[in-house]
């Protein structure tokens, strides 16, 4: 288990900037973003999918210029969670989609990245919980079976708003999509009051960890304010057994008021305030 960085809490920076300043602060690993038109360091998703070679040999350059390591990659196909979700009530959206992860996946074994983030899938307005969770869970095993194919790690992170937006529909996906591991990010259930016991049952389940400081109520903090435990939080995965890493991921965004933070220096801090307990 080590400490890494998501590249995107920059992302008002190319892809080469962001990895500038990760190896400034003195990580060895980062994320890498493939957010649909947002950030100037994502890379387009439809277009990775259309040429994962050509991609996935620019981004080798960029890291090794900078000695760096990618260990997560997250592509988002849409402007917003609920465009061209992996629960899109249109079959025509979702295969499309379903297609665009099969060249993203291949991106991701020829670039050596182990793993991938996706969103969960929203809970469309018309169709009850129960059918929008079945149908993500329909295409969560479909692309835990495409990612399996290339080697790669499926990881979905649960989000306000999605059909996993607390641990027990988080866990209920799971049970749908056998292989499918969870990018935990405690802030998504610590902004709705949700007990860190309930959270802590995602841990067996988790592939990969976001750490975004946070109080109940507020998404996104200065580490100052925060009230997660991480030092009780990395234990846990210690004593789980979890081996792959603990991202800071500070954004820069108005939703859920995340604009309100300087994500460099917070990164700075917070990677400063978990040294102790885990190392890059």
């Amino acid at each position: 288990m080590r400490l890494t960085v998501s590249t995107h809490s920059f992302e008002v920076l190319n892809l080469d900037g962001t990895l500038a300043i990760a190896k400034s602060m003195g990580f060895k690993g980062v994320d890498i973003a493939g957010f649909h038109n947002r950030g100037k360091c994502s890379y387009e998703p439809d277009q990775v999918a259309a040429a994962p070679q050509k991609f996935a040999d620019d981004l080798k350059r960029h890291l090794e210029k900078y000695e760096l390591e990618a260990v997560d990659y997250y592509p988002q196909f849409g402007s917003s969670p609920d465009e061209r979700s992996i629960n899109d009530p249109d079959p025509t959206v979702r295969q499309k989609t379903f297609d665009a992860m099969r060249g993203n996946a291949q991106f991701c074994k020829l670039a050596g990245v182990p793993g991938i983030t996706v969103l969960p899938g929203v809970d469309h307005p018309g169709r009850s919980l129960e059918q929008n969770l079945k149908l993500a869970g329909e295409g969560m095993k479909r692309w835990v079976d495409v990612c399996g194919e290339a080697g790669i790690m499926l990881r979905f992170e649960p989000h306000m708003g999605s059909v996993a937006q607390t641990p027990e529909t988080a866990l209920a996906l799971i049970e749908m999509a056998p292989g499918a591991l969870v990018t935990l990010d405690y802030s998504h259930f610590v902004l709705q009051y949700i007990p860190v016991e309930r959270i802590h049952k995602l841990i067996p389940h988790t592939g990969h960890v976001h750490v975004r400081p946070a109080r109940p109520g507020k998404l996104q903090t200065r580490y100052i304010e925060n009230t997660i435990d991480w030092a009780d939080v990395i234990r846990r995965l210690k004593d789980s057994g979890y081996k792959y890493c603990v991202s800071i991921e500070y954004i820069y965004s108005d939703w859920f008021d995340l604009n309100q933070c300087d994500t460099l220096a917070e990164t700075l801090i917070t990677k400063a305030a978990l040294d102790p307990y885990i190392s890059v």
